[in-house]
């Protein structure tokens, strides 16, 4: 059924992406590498379509001029076969156009010197190729929109992926021949992949397709086919409402989306003999998957994918978690023998297969379709559930305010409405997904974070609530929680704790890819801490005490159960910010066994008991990366929460609010400070980024930070020592601000001026100092 779905859209649409012959430049690499053997050049000619490679392209406001907007000009970063593209103008002063032409790199540049790093937009500013000015954000936002004097942007088909074959040749440049087999005697190939500019015909297919969507939209329309709906305002969608996408339709260009919509057309005509064939139920699935592969293309093939050079790949929409604007994005061949949608389809078919293996034993059984029920609804009200007959809960809850499933599903949801909507009566009611009932924090929907927090809470005590309820006294619940934050950890473990649960046993497992674009650079975790849990006892007891004599209080049990989960994660290898998020679930175990806890009159929150944690992982980060020479405490308070912090996050970005915790549990202030301030209090100073524009006017001796760490929107950062301000560096208050000083000195005269300069500031810390410098060593290629 899948193959007669793709064979009724290629018949429709097959010649939206004709073939070429092979690109002229190809076509002479090919020669060269025939040059011995050219009877064989007939037989390669052709090359295959794998790919188009669009940018968003601007009017300059300054000259009127063609602005393409590309956030880097590499094409392929795969190893000896590195691409990229160069924008090359016609030069004229008013009204410039652009053309687009491709390269091999070789050692990092083109051949004619051009850097594949060179971008035409950087943080939401772009420049214009011609004139060289800058295009302010709210220009090319506002062009986005069309609502700019200079008309609507573009999306600008600048570059096409393709593949040619060539014969493997050996030693001695002979084409190589199977020696065995049923292609005995045949020469052997080798797949090329290659970029190319775009040329007529591509542009005649693209403008073919408008056109086809065109004549075909009142008739796809009143079909009720097409995903009009508006896109609602909400926390994950400001984005493609700030780039002029107002409706669901509007994520794809026209060819994209009529690729999508003859399938979604065919599968409503094929779906009536599906049901008639294979029965209702059987016939269900099948449309259901189906419906699951047009999906699979929708993900892949829109205006939110990103091309990926390190992979020559595209990637899907929610690459990242959310809806954020894509300067570049990748368009898949989506008719043809390896084109995306039969990609799509059989991505589908795998997974099938992988879960009726899975499921092979259970299947089998006479009785599962009785004991088996699936429904669709709120675990914080399950009516039809009787107390205490579950065994096992096992859970993944919403990460808090991290992922708006809700609004993300509205992309899948549009389209699934349209071939699902008659087979699954109730599911498909609404015109877009019920996000008034997700239990995330959501700041839009619940009128800012605190409130939004509040109602996380709310519902996950709802949901732990009812889990209880239909628990067995001997049962057993498990739930999945990534997120680093404490605040998140905080909000989910009191609805757990409060609602009669105790942990008893915590083990992270990875679960996100270490090249993830949402966790790529950055300070986050890759584990899921998988948590068990059983339902406490019902009796009271007397308050556990937090300090209490000769260890017995619950803070020191808390230290013990993370020091002894520390030796355990060793073997794991895990990153410092999974240890630190792993270490969170053993404390927390304590605190759950001995609930309730009071220190004094108050009584103990699940932050406190995670700060406990955060202390201990600290501690413990700073005898790994001295190797056991250097304690927090040895160290001034600026010093020792920066090296702290370096153990951690090494130099990547991190959350304030992650530095706010870890910083309480050392009991070190974070203070925004001027420059020329005093490091002389339990604090550790932070100075706000500079902009480029604000450094290049500032004088050598203003420029540079004289606190360790800057702020820029809600992120922090440890600043590099070519950062840090010349006075500060030759005035140092603190071990971190001697060991900058050191590295620096050491770049501008070697071994003696470093040797200066530590025998001038360091004194009886000179120890202390080649411990810090080893560490930098160790930790960061200097």
């Amino acid at each position: 059924w899948g193959n007669r779905l793709l064979e009724g859209m290629i018949v429709r649409i097959g010649d939206l992406f004709p073939s070429s012959k092979l690109y002229s430049k190809e076509l002479r690499t090919l020669c060269q590498h025939l040059e011995e053997y050219p009877e064989h050049l007939e037989s390669f000619l052709e090359e295959a379509l794998d790919g188009f490679l669009y940018c968003r392209q601007v009017t300059c406001p300054h000259c009127g001029g063609e602005a393409p907007l590309l956030n880097t000009c590499w094409l392929s970063k795969e190893a000896g076969k590195q691409w990229g593209v160069r924008i090359v103008t016609d030069g004229k002063r008013r009204n410039g156009k652009v053309k687009f032409e491709t390269y091999r790199v070789s050692g990092g540049k083109g051949p004619l010197g051009e850097d594949p790093n060179f971008a035409t937009v950087k943080r939401g500013v772009g420049m214009c190729v011609h004139c060289k000015q800058a295009i302010e954000a709210d220009e090319i936002k506002a062009q986005a929109r069309g609502e700019s004097p200079l008309g609507k942007w573009k999306d600008r088909l600048y570059c096409v992926v393709a593949i040619r074959y060539q014969p493997k040749l050996d030693k001695n440049g002979q084409p190589l021949r199977y020696k065995s087999g049923p292609l005995k005697g045949e020469i052997k190939t080798e797949k090329v992949r290659f970029f190319r500019p775009p040329n007529d015909q591509d542009l005649a297919a693209l403008e073919k397709a408008e056109k086809y969507l065109k004549d075909n939209w009142d008739r796809w329309d009143a079909l009720g086919l097409i995903p009009t709906e508006k896109i609602p305002p909400a926390h994950k969608t400001k984005e493609p409402l700030r780039a002029g996408m107002t409706r669901w339709c509007d994520m794809f260009t026209p060819r994209q989306l009529v690729g999508h919509l003859t399938l979604v057309e065919e599968l409503n005509k094929l779906k009536p003999r599906i049901i008639k064939e294979l029965g209702h139920e059987k016939g269900k699935a099948v449309v259901t998957y189906l419906q699951f592969a047009i999906d699979k293309g929708v993900d892949y093939n829109s205006k939110q994918t990103r091309w990926i050079p390190q992979r020559c790949q595209v990637s899907g929409t929610f690459g990242r978690h959310d809806f954020s604007l894509k300067w570049t994005f990748g368009e898949m061949i989506f008719t043809g023998p390896n084109s995306g949608a039969s990609w799509a389809l059989s991505q589908i078919i795998d997974s099938y297969k992988g879960i009726a293996e899975l499921c092979k034993g259970i299947s089998e059984s006479d009785d599962i379709k009785d004991r088996l029920k699936i429904t669709c609804g709120t675990a914080a009200h399950m009516p039809e559930i009787e107390d205490k007959t579950v065994d096992l809960v096992c859970i993944d809850p919403p990460y808090y305010n991290n992922v708006q499933y809700a609004e993300l599903s509205d992309y899948f949801y549009v389209w699934q409405k349209r071939t699902l909507k008659d087979l699954y009566p109730g599911y498909f009611s609404r015109r877009l997904t019920n996000k008034q009932d997700e239990a995330v924090a959501n700041p839009d929907r619940d009128g800012g974070s605190k409130n939004a927090k509040k109602t996380y809470e709310k519902m996950m005590s709802e949901i732990f609530g009812e889990c209880r309820r239909v628990l067995k006294d001997d049962g057993l619940m498990t739930l999945m929680f990534t997120h680093k934050s404490q605040d998140a950890w905080e909000t989910l473990m009191r609805s757990l704790i409060e609602n009669g649960w105790n942990i008893t046993a915590s083990f992270p497992v990875e679960s996100e890819t270490q090249q993830g674009i949402h966790t790529k650079g950055t300070a986050s975790a890759i584990s899921s801490i998988f948590i068990s849990c059983r339902k406490r006892s019902a009796k009271t007891h007397e308050p556990a005490t937090w300090s209490g004599f000769g260890g017995t209080g619950v803070q020191d049990k808390i230290r013990h159960a993370v020091k002894d989960g520390l030796k355990e994660f060793k073997r794991l290898k895990l990153n410092p910010v999974d240890e630190m998020v792993a270490s969170y679930g053993r404390a927390l175990k304590v605190l759950s066994e001995n609930w309730p806890v009071l220190d004094g009159d108050k009584e103990v929150s699940p932050l406190q008991a995670m700060l406990e944690a955060s202390r201990v992982v600290a501690e413990n980060q700073i005898k790994r990366i001295t190797k056991d020479r250097l304690r927090v405490e040895e160290l001034s308070p600026e010093a020792a929460m920066a090296l702290t912090l370096f153990g951690i996050y090494g130099l990547n970005p991190f959350s304030y609010d992650e530095a706010l915790n870890l910083s309480r549990s050392l009991n070190i202030r974070l203070e925004t400070k001027p420059g020329g301030y005093p490091a002389n209090g339990r604090f550790i100073g932070i100075n706000s980024e500079l902009s480029a524009r604000r450094r290049s006017i500032q004088k050598a001796e203003e420029t540079g930070y004289h606190a360790p760490l800057v702020k820029k929107g809600s992120k922090l950062r440890l600043v590099l020592p070519e950062e840090r301000n010349p006075k500060r560096i030759a005035n140092p208050q603190t071990e971190w601000d001697i060991l900058q000083g050191l590295i620096i000195s050491y770049r501008e005269g070697d071994i003696p001026v470093a040797r200066g300069y530590l025998t001038q500031f360091a004194g009886n810390n000179t120890g202390i100092i080649i411990d810090l410098l080893n560490v930098w060593a160790n930790e960061v290629s200097d």
